[in-house]
Formats: C-alpha cells, structure tokens, sequence
C-alpha cells in the first residue's frame, strides 16, 4: 500500500469497485484504496505490464485486484470487460 492513511469506511467492505486507467498514477492510488477498504476491485488499463505489477504488488492483501486489459476506445472489448468483472466480482 502507500505511504498514506486512509480512513476506514466500513460501508465499502465487500463492495464492488471498478476503476478504469487503474494501472498506474492516480487510477492506481484509487484502485490501493479500495483495497485497503476491502472492497472487491476490478480495474481496467491498456498497459498490461504496469497493471499486472500493481495487482502483484496488492497480492498480499485480503481483496487482490482484478485486472483486465481493455481499450476504452472499442465498444466491443468494453462489455465483455465489463460482463467479465460482473461473472468473477458480482
């Protein structure tokens, strides 16, 4: 996790999150926060490489981040990222 502390709300425990651009810079700070909430995160980046280091990164946390490339850009590859967080998160 980071060097920050991040207040604890009780509410995200279990919740699903999905953040996109997760892999790195400010998407990867949200998707450590959520994290440390214990929320289930999914979190979609094109760079496959920086992403894959972050979920190894969180691996030793309670909730391990979901990660799935995906270009925003095409439509298509979109909803099958978005039907595969909902079919592995709920």
């Amino acid at each position: 996790m980071s060097t920050f502390n991040f207040p604890h709300y009780p509410d995200l425990k279990d919740r699903t999150v999905l953040i996109t651009g997760g892999g790195s810079g400010i998407g990867a700070a949200f998707v450590e926060a959520f994290v440390g909430q214990e929320s289930k995160v999914a979190f979609f980046d094109i760079q496959e490489e920086t992403s894959l280091e972050l979920v190894r990164k969180l691996a030793t946390v309670n909730q391990e981040p979901l990660f799935v490339k995906c270009d925003l850009t095409d439509i298509e590859a979109l909803k099958e990222a978005v039907s595969e967080v909902e079919n592995k998160l709920g």
